[in-house]
This record gives C-alpha cells, sequence and structure tokens, in this order.
C-alpha cells in the first residue's frame, strides 16, 4: 500500500507542478480573469468532448462493456450518497450560503482533476471508466446541481442537460465504441492532440483560481472544514466501503475512487456567478479542496488500489 501511495503522491505532485504555471502566470499577470474564462470555455467545449471520444476509440469488448456499465450505475450511486449527507449536513436560512456549501459537498472536479490523475495512474482504460463518471457527473449538474443553486426546479432545462459538451462527446464516443467505426487517421490524430491538451490546461486553469484565492479569510469559516471532511474523505471512503460490499473491483474502482476522491468541482464556482451564489466563497472552497488533496487523493486512492 506504500508503494501504491508513492505512485499516486508522485502523479499528483505532478499535476501540482503544472498548476504551478497557472499560479505563477496568475500572480505576475500573464494570465487574468478573461483569459482563464477563455481557456475553460476551450476546455469544457473542446477538450473533453475530445478526449471522452478518443477514450471510446477502442475495439469493442464485453468486459469493457460491463465495465462501463458499472460504473455508470456506481456513478449515480456515489452521487446519490453525497446528495444524502450533504442535505442532512448543510442546513439553515441562510440559502446563498447553504447552496455553495451542498454543492461543492456533492461534485467533484472529476474532469479537471480526476481525469488527469485516472490517465497517469491507470492509462487509456481509466480515461474510458473516468469519462463515464464525468457523463454522470454531467446530468446530475444540470438537474439536481441546478435545482441545488436555485431551488426552483423550473431553472432545469431539457436543452442544457441533452447538449452539453461532456453528454455530446460521451454519445459519439459510445457510437464509435459499438459500431464497427473508426475515424480516418487524420481526424483521429486532430482529436488526440486536443485530447493531451486535458492535463496542462486543467491545471493551469486550476492554477490561476488559487492564485485569486484568500486564503485566511476562508480558514475562519467552520464549515469549510465540514466540506473538507466529506468532500476528500468521507464521500470517497464511505463510497469504497459500499463499492467493496457490492464486488467491484480492479480497474473500475480505482478509477470510480479517483473521481469521488477529487477536490471541490471547478464548476461549483461557475454556477455560483451564474446564479447569484457566494461566488467569493465558492472560489476559496475549490482553492483550498485542491490543495489538501494533495494528501488526501494519494490516500484514499492507494487504498482502494490496496483492495481492488
Amino acid at each position: 500500500m506504500v508503494e501504491n501511495f508513492l505512485t499516486v503522491f508522485l502523479q499528483v505532485v505532478i499535476l501540482f507542478c503544472l498548476i504551478a504555471f497557472g499560479f505563477i502566470g496568475g500572480k505576475i499577470k500573464l494570465i487574468n480573469e478573461e483569459g482563464s474564462k477563455v481557456m475553460s470555455n476551450i476546455m469544457i467545449y473542446f477538450v473533453t468532448p475530445c478526449l471522452i471520444i478518443n477514450s471510446f476509440s477502442i475495439e469493442f469488448d464485453p468486459k469493457k462493456l460491463k465495465g462501463l456499465l458499472i460504473t455508470f450505475v456506481s456513478s449515480f450511486a456515489i452521487h446519490l450518497i453525497a446528495i444524502i449527507l450533504a442535505s442532512l449536513i448543510f442546513r439553515g436560512n441562510n440559502k446563498n450560503k447553504i447552496s455553495v456549501l451542498r454543492f461543492a459537498a456533492i461534485f467533484s472536479n472529476a474532469g479537471f482533476m480526476g481525469i488527469p490523475l485516472q490517465e497517469a495512474v491507470l492509462g487509456p482504460d481509466g480515461v474510458f471508466y473516468g469519462s463515464v463518471y464525468v457523463a454522470v457527473f454531467n446530468i446530475i449538474i444540470w438537474t439536481y446541481g441546478v435545482y441545488c443553486m436555485t431551488s426552483d426546479i423550473k431553472e432545469i432545462s431539457l436543452k442544457r442537460l441533452l447538449f452539453n459538451p461532456g453528454i455530446i462527446g460521451v454519445t459519439i464516443g459510445l457510437i464509435f465504441f459499438f459500431l464497427p467505426i473508426s475515424l480516418p487517421p487524420t481526424i483521429q490524430t486532430v482529436i488526440s492532440s486536443m485530447a493531451n491538451l486535458n492535463t496542462p490546461l486543467a491545471m493551469i486553469i486550476i492554477g490561476f483560481y488559487l492564485c485569486k484565492s484568500n486564503f485566511a479569510n476562508v480558514l475562519r469559516d467552520k464549515s469549510l472544514y465540514l466540506v473538507i471532511s466529506l468532500r476528500l474523505i468521507a464521500i470517497p471512503l464511505i463510497s469504497l466501503a459500499i463499492l467493496l460490499l457490492f464486488g467491484v473491483r480492479e480497474i473500475v474502482l480505482v478509477s470510480l475512487i479517483v473521481s469521488a476522491s477529487a477536490p471541490v468541482a471547478a464548476v461549483t464556482s461557475i454556477f455560483s456567478t451564474k446564479f447569484s451564489r457566494d461566488t467569493e466563497f465558492s472560489v476559496n472552497l475549490v482553492t483550498i479542496t485542491t490543495v489538501l488533496s494533495i494528501l488526501t487523493m494519494p490516500l484514499v486512492v492507494a487504498l482502494s488500489q490496496y483492495f481492488a
């Protein structure tokens, strides 16, 4: 288990070295708010769909299909566990803050932080199953996530749910996975090249957010420690225990736990801004959990590898 921890820890350290580029870029004004938004849009609308399509562009395998179905069901179960825990723990009349706390505890940075680590530790198969988790993440974030932030079911849009880049990428990827269709080599190279931008671009964006955070203010808020405990420790460990109980093992188990143990989703800040919630607080939650994940993710993932 120590060897597993060191392997994952080194991969997380590499990711944080890439994060340093975004942090430094923000500090020296090489990257600004507008630039980070542009990079985020490139990630969401181009890189992530290409990464998903690329990971699904493999020969059909019944074993992978079984793993895909297990991952799909398990991903919903993990989010359901998170929703129940967050709803029970975060209560009160301050809906502006409670909405952000619940959202932050439920949704992990499975795309920006999870997939790069899955790729580094588990290879293409890790990204394959990680992409399924991201698809479920997108379904839940555009349904319950929107309701969580607004408390208004009318804000849920079927159009945004069906036509967001993550769902489109998985749909196209599944077509290539199930049917004997292969992309022309030139197009496949283009998609692979775009997919290769995922890790460095995602880490630079996270690094920029880190440089904008005010750690002194956020550390005084006791609710922060509840989010940290839930997002980085309780939810991944409870998920691990339940998955083991139901016989989930090997790469599927580890890939799921990588996604479940990732820090607060970067989209928390985007949704906070969009729906007029506490944006500054949401950025701080993303930041502090990302920093702490350098210790928690290797521990939790190594534990999952031990039982896998």
